[in-house]
């Protein structure tokens, strides 16, 4: 990503928000052109096809939310308080009329190159694995029923994320998803 200068991150901001919004198969590099202000020919320097776009797109996502992560857990000391801030972030998301980019992406896998898909896989076991830390520690600080199982609880308060956003947007209301990440969080609290 060091290597992008500022119109390929110009580009790549317009193409994730497009995604997010409409979904990766409803834009064009035309679409990006008439944003972004630059020939296609610019962007098909930086991005030969849709699928580079996607590629650098989902690794730069990636990168990011690790960030984000890593922010909530030097903020927060609770396991609990990390997984009601990581809920938070995903309704800032929905209030904005979006999607989790790589959420909207898993809805096209069979389109999109192996590359992309394991970049996808990434994400989804980056958000697993760093919930069920925070379900743990949650458990040894004791703000989280000791009877939960941390993995499969990592799994179902993931699939309530990006479930929940899914249907929210569907219903066009964002009060409806913090009610499913509200009731998450309460089944999983001690």
């Amino acid at each position: 990503m060091q290597d992008l200068n500022e119109t390929a991150h110009k580009v790549l901001d317009v193409a994730e928000r497009y995604t997010q919004t409409r979904g990766f198969n409803a834009f064009s590099y035309k679409d990006l052109q008439r944003e972004v202000g630059v020939k296609t020919s610019s962007i098909h320097y930086y991005f030969p096809t849709k699928q580079d776009l996607a590629f650098s797109m989902t690794e730069r996502y990636i990168e990011h939310f690790r960030c984000r992560l890593d922010d909530i857990a030097q903020q927060r000391s609770q396991g609990i308080a990390r997984l009601e801030a990581l809920g938070q972030l995903y309704v800032s998301v929905v209030k904005e009329g979006k999607f989790c980019m790589c959420g909207m992406l898993a809805s096209d896998m069979l389109a999109l190159p192996d590359e992309v898909n394991d970049k996808l896989v990434e994400f989804f076991q980056l958000m697993e694995n760093w919930v069920t830390v925070s379900i743990e520690l949650g458990k040894e600080q004791g703000h989280i029923k000791d009877t939960i199982n941390c993995r499969p609880a990592a799994a179902h308060f993931l699939a309530a994320l990006e479930g929940g956003m899914l249907i929210a947007r569907s219903k066009k209301r964002p009060e409806y998803f913090e009610d499913i990440i509200s009731e998450a969080l309460m089944q999983m609290k001690g």
